[in-house]
């Protein structure tokens, strides 16, 4: 009972000392090799959207939480001072220049020189350290010069002395002389402010609001002071005198009242109102570098630190302490307990041990020591009747208040946990070991091994039934009876793994109010005892419908549990019968839960260690107050839209405005941001309606594109989302693709014009086509009519022929018959010589020439020749007009290719005469010896 007291006097002084630790920040340093860009940082500023900018020593540094971009002033000047007015206007300070960067319509920052007019002599080889906004105007101060910018023109302060830091508290300005007293600017005034001689010969680095109105003033070798108007007095004699050895640089008040000091030589203090250190941050701990430069604290509350070296971020996860170990000294965290005012951590190194006062050092890891004995792989940490057992991978081993360590009932095996139960009078303790279970009565100290599962165990529970399951390391579960002596199993059942009953193949398993839930997959399933068969919970799974990769659920204490996701955790209650997650956390960035051994241990009602990678969260929280869950997101920004051609050509969009966009231009790019994407641990979804049928899966990207798009309208939609499944609303951008120039009004009318032309030139190819086939119809009956004809005229000139052969032959042989009767006529005469005869005779013969040289004859011949050679004797008179009409006989008879025999008949005249005749024709047509003249006469139409 007296051991149980202490125990509890134990606890409770644990707690109180537990509730008094500081709330320590997560450290995120970032190396000049994630920003890429120089080592040193000299300021910090942010804007309305979250975005982060560092003057750096070669530039302008902007962070919008997912991208660093690098903004070079000409000749790559360093920026020492920055000061932010909005997203769209930032102000730069740099060597002997200062201006201002507007941000153009493809959301790219464009510097403009306010300095380049002025007379550079009066800051010649001087940096501009501070810029300040105020509400009609910049300041610019360098060690030689103060300028004001109102936003149109520059003009200088005058002034005897040299500045050291012009600064900002609540709406006044204050600024040192070189080594000398303090002065308050108003306007371009400055006025002296009493009693500020006390700063003679030292340098005011800070100067920052305390309380209500009065003023923090730090020094480097004077240390800290309290300004009330009137009088100076010295804050805290021991942090002056830390600061005085430190050199203070730098300062920043929080929004949580407490104020972060930048040293030169020992990093960052956190210091409460009353000037006790509450945490200190250097090389030691986390912190990259030990010269701050400059602090500031952003929207969420959280620090940002311009380093000699990089830059860090101090992250405050809400009621959680932070002690992570880059170094690695420890290892990875796999269980931990609270025994005899100490905090032992199992790692896969080791038992390290730390008392609970040192867990409020700055660098409380580097204090932790390794527990002799306990080298190699820790699984569990378990205090069992005040006795601390800690399974191993070498068995189960017993470590002493003296830190000593012995095997633990000679287990013989790797041991991965421990827990007590009571079965049947007995109290037990099961131990899950590499090779099935061990079960080890406390009252006798005997142990037993149970024969038909000889596998590697991970986990045991007994339920209300007095079962006991038992979970595989890498696959199912097992549920079994034992034996009344322990040394065996009655029976059991095999669950998951490749048993063919639907059940996920991986099954972990924990026990609410007497029974066993198991989960699986992202699933939860419980035994149903009367059917005799696993079934999904339906009440667990709703609940937790919206939370993916849950790996682990860890019992609190009654009804209470945390459910572990590869990103975040969840504190729930669940009864059996109602559930309901009362908190959940963000890990934030850079903290991971140990993979595939997620794990949760329990040191007291209200903390809780979230083991980890490189080291462990330390959740405390004393009052169970009600907690939002559901943290709604800020929408995010639409940063630009870009558009390519094939060509590479690009072309931005105003997003006030619709765009609309050419066809040649469809490869489109949005850029996005949001507000603390970093700080949040933020990431985007988007959507192109008609193009994505669902939100992508997050993603950290701040721009995403669309190629060779088709025609049509478009709305783009993008949204965040946190590790816990927040999502903000929506941003939406609507835009219209054009058609190609190919589908436009102005080409379809074209179509059309062209299709009217096509039809015309089709109709009249067509009405071509049939007039000509009519022309060929008309043209064959034509000739058909006109062969017709030709055949009638064929025959008509045949019969003219034959008429005209006809008639010639007549008067040939009508000719030849009169001269053959002459001839016997005068043969008659000759030989009888009668006279009574005589006038017969003569008159016969006269008879016979007048029928021999008739005219009728001739012009029937010529009538009959000429309707067969029509327009032949026109012919030959109008070539030759020199022929007389024997000549056109002679050549009617020639054209009829008839004989000189014939010819000579024709025409009464002697054989001898038609060859003279033919002889005078010949020379009278110049026709040539050697050319044939009836040929001459049948060439001729």
């Amino acid at each position: 009972m007296k051991r149980l007291s202490g125990y509890i006097i134990l606890i409770i002084l644990f707690l109180t000392t537990i509730s008094a630790f500081s709330n320590k920040p997560h450290i995120i340093n970032l190396y000049r090799e994630k920003y890429q860009a120089d080592n040193k940082n000299w300021a910090i500023g942010q804007d309305e959207r979250g975005t982060m900018y560092f003057g750096n020593d070669i530039g302008l540094l902007e962070f919008d939480g997912i991208e660093w971009n690098l903004n070079r002033i000409p000749n790559s000047l360093v920026v020492r001072s920055v000061s932010v007015l909005s997203h769209k206007t930032i102000f730069t300070g740099s060597y002997e220049e200062f201006g201002r960067w507007d941000r153009d319509i493809s959301g790219k920052l464009v510097y403009t020189s306010l300095s380049d007019n002025l007379d550079k002599a009066l800051f010649k080889n001087d940096d501009f350290w501070k810029i300040w906004i105020a509400r009609d105007c910049v300041y610019f101060q360098s060690f030689n010069s103060i300028y004001i910018y109102d936003y149109n023109t520059v003009k200088r302060i005058p002034s005897e002395k040299a500045f050291l830091f012009l600064t900002k508290v609540r709406d006044e300005f204050l600024v040192q002389q070189m080594l000398g007293s303090l002065f308050r600017l108003k306007g371009d005034k400055l006025e002296k402010i009493e009693g500020s001689e006390v700063f003679q010969g030292t340098d005011v680095r800070v100067i920052l609001p305390y309380k209500e109105d009065q003023y923090l003033i730090g020094t480097t070798s004077k240390g800290i002071y309290i300004y009330d108007g009137e009088s100076f007095k010295e804050w805290s004699p021991v942090l002056s005198g830390i600061m005085n050895l430190k050199e203070l640089n730098c300062g920043v008040v929080s929004s949580k009242g407490s104020y972060y000091l930048g040293t030169i030589l020992d990093g960052i203090y956190e210091v409460d109102i009353n000037g006790r250190i509450v945490d200190h941050i250097s090389s030691e701990s986390t912190l990259q570098n030990n010269t701050v430069l400059s602090l500031y604290e952003d929207n969420l509350g959280n620090i940002w630190a311009a380093l000699d070296r990089g830059i860090a971020y101090i992250q405050y996860i809400e009621n959680m302490s932070c002690y992570t170990d880059p170094g690695g000294k420890t290892g990875a965290v796999y269980c931990a307990v609270l025994w005899d005012n100490k905090l032992f951590i199992g790692t896969n190194q080791g038992v390290f041990y730390i008392t609970t006062e040192g867990l409020n050092k700055p660098n409380a890891l580097s204090d932790m020591k390794l527990i002799d004995g306990t080298q190699g792989q820790v699984w569990a940490l378990k205090v069992v009747d005040g006795v601390l057992y800690c399974c191993h991978n070498k068995g189960l081993k017993e470590i002493h208040k003296n830190l000593s360590v012995t095997d633990a009932f000679a287990i013989g095996t790797g041991v991965y946990n421990l827990s007590e139960a009571k079965v049947r009078d007995h109290d037990l303790l099961v131990l899950s070991t590499y090779s099935s279970i061990r079960i080890v009565d406390k009252k006798t100290n005997r142990v037993f091994t149970p024969g038909q599962i000889s596998e590697p165990i991970i986990n045991a529970e007994f339920d209300h039934l007095g079962n006991i399951w038992l979970e595989h390391f890498n696959r199912g579960v097992y549920r079994c009876k034992l034996d009344d002596n322990f040394s065996g199993f009655r029976s059991f059942s095999y669950y998951g793994g490749n048993n063919k009953d639907g059940l996920p193949y991986k099954l972990k398993m924990f026990k609410v109010g007497g029974r066993i839930v198991l989960l699986g997959d992202n699933r939860f399933y419980t035994y149903d005892d009367i059917e005799n068969e696993i079934v999904p919970s339906s009440l667990l799974n709703e609940s937790f419908s919206t939370v993916h990769n849950i790996r682990q659920i860890i019992p609190i204490r009654e009804n209470q549990f945390w459910a572990l996701t590869d990103a975040a955790i969840y504190k729930f209650f669940y009864d059996g019968y109602e559930i309901s997650i009362l908190e959940n956390y963000n890990l934030g960035m850079n903290l991971s839960l140990v993979n595939a051994y997620e794990n949760v241990s329990i040191l007291n009602d209200i903390t809780s260690l979230i083991c980890l990678d490189n080291g462990f969260l330390l959740y405390n929280k004393t009052q169970e107050t009600k907690r939002n869950l559901y943290k709604e997101l800020s929408a995010p920004y639409i940063e630009f839209m870009r558009t390519v051609n094939i060509d590479d050509r690009i072309e931005y969009k105003d997003l006030t405005e619709s765009a609309e966009v050419s066809y040649t231009f469809n490869t489109v790019t949005f850029g996005f941001s949001s507000n603390n994407a970093f700080a949040s641990n933020l990431s985007f979804q988007y959507m192109l309606e008609d193009v994505d049928k669902d939100w992508s899966v997050p993603q950290k990207i701040n721009s995403i594109s669309y190629a060779r798009l088709p025609e049509g309208k478009y709305k783009f939609m993008v949204r965040t989302i946190d590790n816990l499944g927040n999502y903000s609303e929506p941003v939406s951008y609507g835009f219209e693709i054009l058609s190609p120039w190919y589908q436009t009004i102005w080409a379809y009318m074209f179509y059309v014009l062209m299709i009217v032309g096509i039809l015309y030139i089709t109709w009249l190819l067509i009405l071509r086509r049939y007039r000509n086939l009519h022309l060929q119809k008309i043209r064959h009956r034509e000739t058909r009519r006109l062969r017709v004809l030709a055949g009638e005229l064929q025959q008509e000139v045949e019969q003219k022929s034959a008429e005209l052969l006809t008639q010639t032959s007549f008067i040939i042989q009508k000719n030849e018959l009169i001269l053959r009767i002459k001839d016997i006529v005068d043969d008659f005469y000759s030989k009888n010589k009668i006279n009574a005869l005589l006038p017969l005779y003569h008159k016969i013969n006269s008879l016979l020439n007048n029928n021999m040289n008739s005219e009728d004859d001739w012009k029937m011949f010529l009538i009959k020749f000429e309707e067969k050679h029509t327009g032949f004797f026109k012919k030959m008179k109008a070539l030759y007009p020199q022929l007389t009409n024997n000549d056109l006989r002679l050549c009617a008879c020639l054209k009829l290719n008839l004989e000189t025999k014939e010819i000579a008949s024709l025409m009464n005249l002697s054989i001898r005469a038609v060859e003279n005749s033919r002889y005078r024709l010949r020379k009278k047509l110049n026709i040539q010896p050697s050319q044939n003249l009836n040929e001459f006469f049948l060439e001729i139409d």
